[in-house]
Protein backbone atom coordinates (compact mmCIF):
# COMPACT_ATOMS: atom_id res chain seq x y z
CA UNK A 1 0.00 0.00 0.00
CA UNK A 2 1.09 3.71 -1.17
CA UNK A 3 1.53 6.04 1.42
CA UNK A 4 -0.47 9.50 0.78
CA UNK A 5 2.03 12.37 -0.04
CA UNK A 6 1.12 15.95 1.09
CA UNK A 7 2.30 18.88 -1.26
CA UNK A 8 2.88 22.08 1.06
CA UNK A 9 4.28 25.04 -0.41
CA UNK A 10 5.04 28.39 0.58
CA UNK A 11 1.80 29.92 -0.62
CA UNK A 12 0.04 27.40 1.89
CA UNK A 13 1.76 27.99 4.41
CA UNK A 14 1.55 31.95 4.68
CA UNK A 15 -2.01 31.55 4.02
CA UNK A 16 -2.63 29.62 7.12
CA UNK A 17 -0.13 32.21 9.01
CA UNK A 18 -2.62 35.00 7.89
CA UNK A 19 -5.21 33.48 8.78
CA UNK A 20 -4.61 32.82 12.62
CA UNK A 21 -2.77 36.38 13.02
CA UNK A 22 -6.36 37.70 11.47
CA UNK A 23 -7.48 36.32 14.70
CA UNK A 24 -5.65 36.85 16.50
CA UNK A 25 -5.95 40.63 15.76
CA UNK A 26 -9.99 40.20 15.45
CA UNK A 27 -10.37 38.50 18.78
CA UNK A 28 -7.76 40.95 20.96
CA UNK A 29 -9.09 44.29 19.43
CA UNK A 30 -12.25 44.59 17.48
CA UNK A 31 -14.26 41.93 19.70
CA UNK A 32 -13.92 43.88 23.03
CA UNK A 33 -13.63 47.13 21.95
CA UNK A 34 -15.56 47.58 18.56
CA UNK A 35 -12.28 49.21 16.78
CA UNK A 36 -9.84 47.88 14.97
CA UNK A 37 -6.71 48.95 16.25
CA UNK A 38 -2.86 48.08 15.79
CA UNK A 39 -1.27 49.85 18.95
CA UNK A 40 -1.61 49.02 22.27
CA UNK A 41 -3.82 51.38 23.76
CA UNK A 42 -5.95 54.54 21.78
CA UNK A 43 -8.22 57.51 23.99
CA UNK A 44 -11.56 57.41 24.43
CA UNK A 45 -13.42 59.84 22.06
CA UNK A 46 -16.45 61.44 24.00
CA UNK A 47 -19.80 59.79 23.22
CA UNK A 48 -21.60 62.58 21.35
CA UNK A 49 -24.20 62.07 19.39
CA UNK A 50 -24.39 65.48 17.69
CA UNK A 51 -22.21 68.63 17.02
CA UNK A 52 -24.23 72.14 16.01
CA UNK A 53 -22.49 75.25 14.83
CA UNK A 54 -23.97 79.06 16.19
CA UNK A 55 -26.51 77.74 18.24
CA UNK A 56 -29.51 79.85 20.70
CA UNK A 57 -31.37 78.74 23.20
CA UNK A 58 -34.36 81.02 24.21
CA UNK A 59 -37.08 80.74 27.18
CA UNK A 60 -40.04 82.38 27.82
CA UNK A 61 -41.94 83.42 30.95
CA UNK A 62 -45.40 82.15 31.18
CA UNK A 63 -46.90 86.17 30.14
CA UNK A 64 -44.33 85.44 26.88
CA UNK A 65 -41.89 87.64 27.33
CA UNK A 66 -38.26 86.38 27.43
CA UNK A 67 -37.02 84.69 30.93
CA UNK A 68 -33.40 84.48 29.30
CA UNK A 69 -31.06 83.44 25.97
CA UNK A 70 -27.92 82.22 25.63
CA UNK A 71 -25.94 80.91 22.49
CA UNK A 72 -22.37 79.67 21.62
CA UNK A 73 -20.60 79.42 18.45
CA UNK A 74 -20.74 75.53 18.82
CA UNK A 75 -22.12 72.72 20.97
CA UNK A 76 -22.26 69.12 21.60
CA UNK A 77 -24.38 66.65 22.79
CA UNK A 78 -22.73 63.90 24.97
CA UNK A 79 -24.43 60.65 24.96
CA UNK A 80 -23.57 59.26 29.00
CA UNK A 81 -24.86 62.38 30.58
CA UNK A 82 -27.31 64.23 27.83
CA UNK A 83 -25.36 67.37 29.04
CA UNK A 84 -25.02 69.62 26.40
CA UNK A 85 -21.00 71.41 26.33
CA UNK A 86 -20.89 74.33 24.81
CA UNK A 87 -18.20 76.50 23.18
CA UNK A 88 -17.21 80.21 23.73
CA UNK A 89 -21.03 80.53 25.45
CA UNK A 90 -23.03 83.71 25.90
CA UNK A 91 -26.01 84.39 28.61
CA UNK A 92 -28.45 87.14 28.72
CA UNK A 93 -30.58 87.11 31.48
CA UNK A 94 -32.66 89.71 33.71
CA UNK A 95 -32.94 90.88 37.08
CA UNK A 96 -35.72 90.76 38.68
CA UNK A 97 -37.31 90.83 35.10
CA UNK A 98 -36.79 94.18 34.84
CA UNK A 99 -32.64 94.28 33.74
CA UNK A 100 -30.19 92.57 31.66
CA UNK A 101 -27.11 91.12 32.73
CA UNK A 102 -25.09 89.00 30.80
CA UNK A 103 -21.98 86.23 31.09
CA UNK A 104 -19.66 85.42 28.91
CA UNK A 105 -16.97 81.65 29.13
CA UNK A 106 -14.49 79.93 27.12
CA UNK A 107 -17.01 76.68 27.76
CA UNK A 108 -19.56 76.01 29.06
CA UNK A 109 -22.22 72.94 30.23
CA UNK A 110 -26.20 72.82 30.14
CA UNK A 111 -27.33 69.93 31.87
CA UNK A 112 -29.91 67.66 31.09
CA UNK A 113 -32.94 69.19 32.12
CA UNK A 114 -31.54 72.88 30.55
CA UNK A 115 -31.81 74.47 34.08
CA UNK A 116 -28.40 74.39 34.77
CA UNK A 117 -25.57 76.40 33.08
CA UNK A 118 -21.99 75.87 33.93
CA UNK A 119 -19.44 78.44 32.67
CA UNK A 120 -15.41 78.02 32.55
CA UNK A 121 -12.77 79.62 31.61
CA UNK A 122 -12.13 83.41 31.96
CA UNK A 123 -15.66 84.33 32.75
CA UNK A 124 -17.25 87.42 32.80
CA UNK A 125 -19.80 88.93 33.85
CA UNK A 126 -21.39 92.31 33.60
CA UNK A 127 -24.17 94.12 34.68
CA UNK A 128 -24.87 92.03 37.60
CA UNK A 129 -24.13 94.66 39.91
CA UNK A 130 -24.55 97.92 37.96
CA UNK A 131 -21.91 99.62 36.03
CA UNK A 132 -19.59 96.61 37.57
CA UNK A 133 -18.02 93.78 36.11
CA UNK A 134 -16.74 89.94 37.78
CA UNK A 135 -13.78 87.94 36.38
CA UNK A 136 -13.84 84.83 37.95
CA UNK A 137 -13.22 81.61 36.44
CA UNK A 138 -16.28 79.14 37.20
CA UNK A 139 -20.08 80.20 37.40
CA UNK A 140 -22.67 78.48 37.80
CA UNK A 141 -26.21 79.84 36.90
CA UNK A 142 -29.64 78.22 37.91
CA UNK A 143 -31.73 79.00 34.92
CA UNK A 144 -34.72 78.30 36.65
CA UNK A 145 -34.59 80.00 39.93
CA UNK A 146 -32.18 82.80 38.42
CA UNK A 147 -29.40 81.95 41.22
CA UNK A 148 -25.85 82.75 40.59
CA UNK A 149 -22.93 80.96 42.51
CA UNK A 150 -19.34 80.40 42.35
CA UNK A 151 -16.80 79.54 45.03
CA UNK A 152 -13.70 80.25 43.23
CA UNK A 153 -11.62 83.86 43.78
CA UNK A 154 -13.14 86.18 42.02
CA UNK A 155 -12.48 90.28 41.00
CA UNK A 156 -15.75 92.97 40.87
CA UNK A 157 -14.55 95.86 38.96
CA UNK A 158 -16.77 99.35 39.62
CA UNK A 159 -15.85 102.45 37.83
CA UNK A 160 -14.06 103.76 41.06
CA UNK A 161 -12.78 100.43 42.15
CA UNK A 162 -12.31 96.73 42.98
CA UNK A 163 -13.38 94.15 45.28
CA UNK A 164 -12.00 90.50 45.62
CA UNK A 165 -13.44 87.85 47.57
CA UNK A 166 -13.70 83.77 47.42
CA UNK A 167 -16.72 83.01 46.55
CA UNK A 168 -20.42 84.74 45.91
CA UNK A 169 -24.03 84.10 45.45
CA UNK A 170 -26.52 86.22 43.91
CA UNK A 171 -29.97 85.95 43.97
CA UNK A 172 -31.50 87.62 40.79
CA UNK A 173 -35.24 87.63 42.30
CA UNK A 174 -34.34 89.41 45.01
CA UNK A 175 -31.51 91.28 43.75
CA UNK A 176 -29.39 90.04 46.25
CA UNK A 177 -25.09 89.55 45.76
CA UNK A 178 -23.63 88.31 48.90
CA UNK A 179 -19.40 87.92 48.65
CA UNK A 180 -18.62 85.00 51.04
CA UNK A 181 -14.77 85.22 51.83
CA UNK A 182 -11.76 87.07 51.94
CA UNK A 183 -13.70 90.11 51.20
CA UNK A 184 -10.90 93.27 50.06
CA UNK A 185 -11.26 96.30 48.08
CA UNK A 186 -9.69 99.45 47.34
CA UNK A 187 -11.93 102.14 45.83
CA UNK A 188 -11.12 105.86 44.70
CA UNK A 189 -13.21 108.73 46.45
CA UNK A 190 -15.41 110.26 43.84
Amino acid sequence: MATPSFNINAASVLSVLAAIAGTVIYLTQFSESGKLSLTDSFEAIPDVDSHLQGIEGLKYRQDGNVAYRWRADSAERIISSGSIQLNQPFYIGNIGEQRPWTAQAITGTLSQNGQQLQLRGSVVVEDLIREAQIHTEQLSIDLEQSLVATDQPLRLQLPNGETQSEGMTADLVNEKVELLAKVKGHYEPQ
